[in-house]
């Protein structure tokens, strides 16, 4: 069984083991290799101590900000590998991080402290794949398993409980009977997860290929997170992967959307976003062009098209609402004042004076435009102006 590692991991288990060191690349990067994906990233875990591998890279530029924790990062022709210490972990007093690591030489012991059986093999060039809790088996039988005890992986650190339905969505796999139990058992668990890590997890888990599944065989754990969510899976799962879609699908109201946003920390665009989509879920929808450029004037191309898309996934008929847009996009038409052929300036020229009057001169213009009460052309809007 062959690896295509990247250029840097390569280098550096080649440099680990000329330097008399264990080396393999590990777990995320494993797993996604073996599933015939191409992985974002490679880390490496290795017996040798921090102080040793950045003896080893010495003329490498070299990031050490997580020594205390075995953990030296080296950029290798700009990519940036990870490179830990086998290690295991002391006790998790906080639910998420453990208070002390001690180094270890054995590969063994430090891929049993690791989360699920996918995530926790190990490969080199010279030893091939290392695999002491079956996570090739579970692969094969597309089942995310921990390792060891689910419940004190998930007593170590919570996150875990969210990282479980985050590899059921995303991967496709189910989540194996006990472990399964051990995270409902131990959801209440969630509370010591910061609202920043809870909300990247989220996006990843109701955008993944299996988020109605697992939607479906968790709402108590999706509830810790998110009270009051009222979703249609299968909806969901219709919607495209687009975070700001599939997160206005989790909500009835702009209300609920923006408090359960707002509290997990999402950033004002997302939040934006789905409160756009919410505000327009049930408004009116026709395929005629005024029609068209008056939804575009109120929400621009991009939130237009998400609407569109959500909408379908509830199961309604857009697709003329679909081609009309296409066509007043495609042909040009005026739905902005940035398109209008007449400008502020123009209007102070005609003696519109400055201040609101003129936003409300320019605003019934685009509407004439927009109603196709007027063409878009400078002569004939301004002599729609009232005589000043």
């Amino acid at each position: 069984m062959e690896l295509a590692l990247s250029r840097g991991a390569a280098y550096v288990l080649c440099a680990l083991r000329a330097a008399g060191y264990e080396a393999y690349v590990v777990g995320g990067c494993v797993r996604d290799s073996l599933l015939g994906r191409r992985p974002g990233d490679w880390d490496v875990t290795t017996s040798a101590l921090p102080e040793e591998t950045k003896a080893v890279f010495s003329g490498a530029p070299v990031i050490g900000t997580g020594v205390r924790h075995g953990t030296v990062a080296v950029l290798v022709g700009g990519e940036p590998v990870e490179i830990t210490t086998y290690r295991v972990d002391g006790p998790y007093s906080d639910g998420r991080r453990p208070d002390s690591v001690a180094f270890t030489r054995s590969l063994r012991e430090d891929l049993a402290r690791r989360d699920f059986t996918v995530n926790a093999m190990a490969w080199s060039p010279e030893t091939g794949l290392v695999d002491p809790f079956g996570g090739v088996d579970d692969l094969r039988g597309k089942s995310i398993r921990c390792v060891g005890d689910p419940a004190r992986r998930f007593q170590e650190d919570a996150l875990r409980i969210l990282r479980a339905l985050r590899f059921s969505s995303s991967l496709g796999f189910s989540i194996e009977a006990e472990t399964a139990a051990a995270l409902r058992a131990d959801r209440a668990r969630l509370e010591k997860v910061s609202a920043e890590r809870i909300a990247a997890e989220l996006v990843k888990i109701v955008c993944g290929t299996r988020a109605p599944a697992v939607l479906r065989e968790f709402p108590e754990v999706v509830a810790r997170v998110l009270p009051g969510w009222d979703c249609d899976p299968d909806a969901l799962g219709r919607a495209p992967a687009d975070p700001a879609v599939r997160l206005a699908m989790l909500f009835s109201t702009e209300a609920d959307a923006e408090a359960a946003l707002r509290r997990l920390k999402f950033d004002r665009a997302t939040i934006r976003a789905a409160k756009a989509l919410l505000a327009f879920r049930t408004a009116p929808l026709a395929e005629d062009r005024p029609a068209v450029r008056r939804m575009l004037r109120k929400l621009g191309p991009a939130a237009f098209r998400r609407l569109l898309a959500m909408r379908a996934a509830y199961g309604e008929p857009l697709a003329g609402v679909e081609r009309t847009l296409g066509e007043v996009l495609e042909e040009g038409d005026c739905w902005s004042l940035d398109a209008l052929a007449v400008k502020g300036g123009d209007l102070l020229a005609a003696g519109v004076p400055a201040g609101p009057e003129l936003g409300r001169t320019l605003a019934a213009l685009l509407d004439a435009v927009i109603d196709g009460r007027c063409p878009n052309e400078r002569a004939a809007l301004l002599e729609l102006v009232p005589p000043q």
